[in-house]
């Protein structure tokens, strides 16, 4: 996912703006975020999640939450990912969870647990 650093933050959290909306999460690399700049990131959520069907496909934040929506993708081997805009958002699914590969859902984390990983600092 394509994001520009829109504010840093303690504990290395960063706020960001990206074509999908605006969010938040904690800054995953040696090299610090620059505000301004744009990053090629990879997307984890750390957290056990429920899905939850409809809402609208993009990130926004809520509070100290960010929430996440678009296409519930599960693999043949069992590994779920969110499709945020064209870009795989890997999540960890709750006990119990059966969202159906395909649906429109909405994921809500805690901004730390939401982890960007940088590949292009």
């Amino acid at each position: 996912m394509r994001i520009e650093v829109s504010a840093v933050g303690t504990d290395d959290l960063v706020s960001f703006r990206c074509p999908a909306g605006a969010g938040a999460g904690v800054w995953k690399s040696a090299e610090p975020p620059v505000v301004g700049h744009e990053y090629e990131v990879e997307v984890d959520v750390d957290d056990e999640v429920s899905s939850r069907s409809g809402g609208v496909a993009g990130v926004r934040l809520d509070g100290t939450s960010v929430v996440l929506g678009g296409l519930w993708r599960m693999t043949e081997d069992g590994v779920t990912y969110l499709q945020v805009a064209g870009s795989p958002v890997s999540v960890d699914v709750a006990d119990g969870d059966a969202t159906a590969s395909g649906e429109v859902v909405e994921v809500v984390a805690d901004r730390t647990a939401v982890h960007l990983f940088p590949s292009n600092t």
